[in-house]
């Protein structure tokens, strides 16, 4: 019988087949500047592109201002407004995952500097990781942070369960569909339910021009915490933009709240306040890709809610 948190099978890339001395010249290989400055973590391919237009960018001491021009990240000096770019993963030679409990008015958004617009009053999830990026920095004198992703997305009025990490991979292996993790929410109407609208909502709707049907859909009317009775869990897979709220509608369920609670077979802590975050240690982050995990019943059964907590 297995114990403990299933691991993940590797996924064949090509690499793997590689000699190390063959790994070695690939990553010698040129590469447009706007992408090795998006694989270094300056921003993304689009917001590395602005910044080479806007002259910031050197290479080996001369301005660069084609994002088309060939780089080496391992030969050349690679400089934005006059700080070496070395990515911040060199250094700390592993990633870094984090949970956090998003507030209700921040949005999963980059900076203006990384390619977007952005308004005077708009508040930003990766602002609230300004105490880590302070503390790299302090670690790491003139160097520039590891860049942080938002793992999928959370609308600006919603709340709750939002990973963060520096791996870029493991960002899109959890935000795909293919991957079919499902993502719990907690839907707070602005009354009670009833068992006609439930139903509806379970059936799905078309989202994106696309049909979609949650996994699971139930009224937490039963439920053990002592909670409203106008909660309802909905399970979802697909993760398109506002897939709850549009299911809600289409039932003609009106949304109070919405709340993301688990990823996986990962739980949101519930002591952990808003607009704070934590550290995830390795088999918690094993924890998001486990479906077995995410679907064990007897998990259900000895915490009175679906997944694994911290």
């Amino acid at each position: 019988k297995r114990q403990g948190p299933r691991v993940a099978k590797k996924r064949f890339n090509g690499e793997d087949a590689l000699t190390p001395r063959e790994i070695q010249d690939k990553q010698n290989e040129g590469m447009r500047l706007s992408k090795a400055l998006a694989l270094l973590g300056v921003a993304s391919r689009r917001g590395a592109e602005e910044i080479i237009f806007a002259g910031r960018v050197t290479v080996n001491g001369a301005v660069v201002e084609t994002p088309q021009h060939t780089v080496s990240p391992n030969r050349d000096a690679i400089a934005v407004d006059g700080r070496a770019v070395d990515g911040g993963l060199a250094l700390e030679q592993t990633h870094a995952y984090f949970i956090l409990n998003k507030p209700k008015g921040y949005l999963c958004s980059n900076k203006a500097s990384s390619g977007g617009t952005r308004g005077g009053n708009d508040k930003l999830v990766l602002d609230l990781f300004e105490d880590y990026r302070s503390a790299w920095r302090k670690k790491h004198p003139g160097k520039l942070p590891p860049r942080l992703f938002t793992v999928g997305r959370l609308d600006v009025n919603t709340t709750g369960m939002l990973l963060v990490t520096t791996d870029g991979q493991w960002c899109q292996r959890v935000a795909h569909p293919s991957a079919e993790i499902v993502k719990s929410y907690v839907l707070t109407a602005d009354k009670r339910p009833t068992k006609a609208q439930v139903k509806k909502m379970a059936e799905g709707c078309i989202v994106d021009g696309k049909k979609v049907t949650p996994r699971n859909v139930e009224s937490m009317e039963n439920a053990r915490d002592g909670g409203p009775l106008n909660r309802v869990s909905v399970d979802v897979v697909d993760g398109r933009n506002r897939e709850v709220r549009e299911i809600a509608a289409n039932a003609g369920v009106g949304v109070k709240k919405l709340k993301r609670v688990r990823v996986g077979g990962l739980r949101m802590p519930s002591e952990l306040p808003l607009g704070k975050y934590m550290t995830l240690k390795p088999h918690q982050v094993g924890y998001v890709l486990d479906k077995g995990l995410a679907n064990n019943e007897k998990a259900r059964e000895e915490t009175g809610r679906m997944g694994k907590s911290f």
